[in-house]
């Protein structure tokens, strides 16, 4: 009996590592377009390892891991909502910087694009992330600030819930909208050219987006959430991140 019994422990044991681990990652939503070559790459070194995408506004994740959501690992647009998590005990460690973004604005008009930034002026409609729980629309409203714009425009600007909401909008009803440059590198924005239907906005006119990265307390006993948080601070990761329009800062 005893036999029968460790047999079927073993077998449960075994059964248990053939279904492999789950590592549940809640990632910025500027981050969406490289996820995918990323998974693929982390999966040739973990085949059995699955990764379970929370894509959102840094704002509201940091909020829900804060409420006991079952994250692993949270990937913020910048490192302020990273030590967010780390400073109300949810993280093991402070974070880390895993890329840098950069913002650009992009439009389907005919928008004279020669005029750099200043191509916001009256405009009826200009899609920006909101800037309280999405870093990128913080740069954005950053950059217009600096460049003597903002009060100018500020009446139409037109809010969206987190950065991938302003190429949404962009798309269809804004004259421009402020985008994660990371958004460009899609294969089905391929057909959209720079100078014609998009600028980056110089980098001088905002603080560097440092995006973070922290280990939650969740996945302490997670081997595979670890192997996934120090395989985006890894070499192939960085080649990623640049792939898809990211500064990636030396190590």
């Amino acid at each position: 009996m005893r036999k029968v019994f460790k047999f079927l422990c073993v077998a449960a044991l075994l059964a248990i590592n053939a279904l492999g681990a789950e590592v549940n990652v809640y990632a910025a939503a500027n981050t969406t377009y490289a996820f995918p070559e990323l998974i693929k790459e982390f999966n040739k070194l973990h085949p059995d390892t699955k990764i379970n995408l929370t894509l959102g506004a840094s704002g509201g994740l940091v909020t829900q891991i804060q409420n006991s959501a079952p994250a692993d690992i949270f990937m913020a647009a910048d490192m302020g909502f990273a030590q967010k998590a780390y400073d109300t005990g949810f993280a093991v460690a402070a974070p880390k910087v895993y890329a840098q973004g950069a913002v650009a604005i992009f439009s389907i008009r005919n928008i004279d694009f020669k005029k750099g930034i200043e191509v916001v002026r009256g405009l009826k409609a200009i899609s920006i992330a909101n800037p309280q729980t999405a870093p990128y629309g913080k740069a954005s409203i950053e950059a217009l600030k600096n460049a003597k714009l903002y009060d100018e425009v500020e009446k139409n600007i037109v809010y969206a819930q987190k950065i991938s909401e302003t190429l949404s909008q962009a798309l269809s009803a804004s004259d421009v909208g402020f985008i994660a440059a990371s958004a460009l590198f899609d294969e089905k924005m391929s057909k959209y050219k720079e100078g014609v239907n998009y600028i980056l906005v110089p980098q001088e006119l905002y603080t560097p987006i440092d995006q973070g990265i922290v280990l939650l307390k969740h996945a302490e006993k997670n081997d595979d959430a670890k192997a996934f948080y120090e395989f985006i601070l890894g070499d192939k990761s960085r080649e990623i991140f640049k792939k898809f329009g990211y500064n990636v800062p030396a190590k």
